[in-house]
């Protein structure tokens, strides 16, 4: 028990900042699924990669869509966490 209150308190600082990462307002959630948009309709037609690369960029960049988008769900457009509407003052 008292190893993993060490870790946890090692990992705050760490934990703290990866919250304040997703944080993600509209216009960047826009930007990089346009990107990963783009990036995939290039993969998909031109033969810059080999087959195999293709299927693994294929994967990595509909990864990075899904993290962009999971992240993007629980954001309201300004930035401000989905609670925000909730929470009483």
């Amino acid at each position: 028990m008292i190893r993993e209150i060490r870790l946890w308190l090692r990992l705050r600082p760490i934990l703290t900042q990866l919250q304040e990462l997703t944080k993600m307002k509209f216009s960047v959630n826009v930007v990089i699924q346009m990107l990963a948009l783009v990036a995939q309709g290039i993969n998909a037609t031109q033969d810059v990669l080999p087959p195999r690369g293709r299927f693994w960029a294929m994967v990595a960049l509909s990864a990075v869509q899904g993290v962009t988008a999971v992240l993007a769900h629980f954001v309201n457009p300004d930035g401000t966490p989905a609670e925000t509407s909730y929470i009483r003052k």
